[in-house]
């Protein structure tokens, strides 16, 4: 129960220090500007790219596009925060002003962790939505996404079986952050960058060279992806349910590893005096 409420605790917390510094609805809107531009950006050279190559325009396409643009951006929004939570901690004097809990700061990363999820969740689905009513009159065509009560059901299922490779990311770069004294606040964007090219959220993953377009097929951002477009594009519930299985075994492997790299790496940090014993 204490765990939980320390979860709770930590995550209510994150979700102030976004979203705190005005009012919350206008964060969450301002918030969502990021997400919508990105995916106004990718689909207007998409669109413009192919009428001016004489090839021929294929909605299907700009729906693919679409959906991977926001939801690359969902991944890339909460990959900020261990880092973030780690050097507030440690150069700012967070940890001695709020419970964490006797033994580990994990829980603290992962209420964290989950606060960004939850907000970029929020603000990549309003950015969707956003962008799908904005290109289609725009460009004046049908994007072609299946937007039902089943479907949308089916992306919020996908939203959650991301979790587990959301806090296995995240325990990642935190334990990263415990030692970083340079480049800890560049690192979550050279994630990101690598995630746009090897998590499909642009172009089909088999186009990468041999072997390592097995790699990227697997790794559970790329799942998630995948089943979000099967419920949104495609609604194959085959390949759907296959590609949820397979990223919440990979998420939840991700984050097995990433939670032992952390707690390994938080018990040398304070045995080498890193962090003190008595603030975290």
């Amino acid at each position: 129960m204490i765990s939980f409420r320390s979860l709770f605790a930590s995550a209510w917390m994150g979700i102030q220090h976004d979203l705190a510094w005005t009012s919350p609805p206008a964060a969450l809107v301002l918030r969502t500007v990021a997400p919508f531009a990105s995916a106004m950006t990718v689909s207007i050279i998409y669109w413009f790219g192919v009428t001016h190559s004489g090839l021929t325009f294929d909605p299907a396409r700009l729906a693919f596009i679409l959906v991977g643009s926001t939801l690359y951006a969902h991944v890339a929004s909460y990959a900020w925060v261990p880092t973030i939570a780690i050097a507030e901690g440690k150069n700012l004097s967070v940890f001695p002003h709020i419970y964490l809990t006797a033994r580990s700061t994990a829980l603290y990363v992962a209420g964290r962790a989950l606060s960004s999820f939850a907000i970029s969740s929020t603000t990549s689905l309003a950015a969707l939505a956003v962008a799908y009513y904005v290109l289609s009159g725009f460009l004046q065509t049908t994007i072609i996404l299946t937007i039902t009560p089943a479907s949308l059901l089916m992306l919020a299922v996908a939203l959650f079986a991301n979790i587990p490779a959301a806090l296995g990311l995240g325990y990642f770069l935190g334990a990263y952050s415990l030692y970083a004294s340079k480049f800890e606040w560049s690192l979550p964007g050279y994630v990101a960058g690598l995630l746009m090219v090897f998590s499909g959220a642009l172009f089909s993953t088999s186009i990468l060279p041999w072997g390592v377009s097995t790699v990227a097929s697997y790794l559970p951002f790329t799942l998630f992806i995948q089943a979000s477009r099967d419920a949104l594009i495609y609604g194959n519930l085959g390949d759907y349910l296959t590609s949820l299985g397979l990223c919440i075994l990979g998420g939840v492997g991700l984050l097995l590893v990433s939670l032992w790299v952390y707690l390994a790496a938080e018990r040398r940090a304070r045995r080498d005096g890193v962090l003190d014993r008595r603030l975290a």
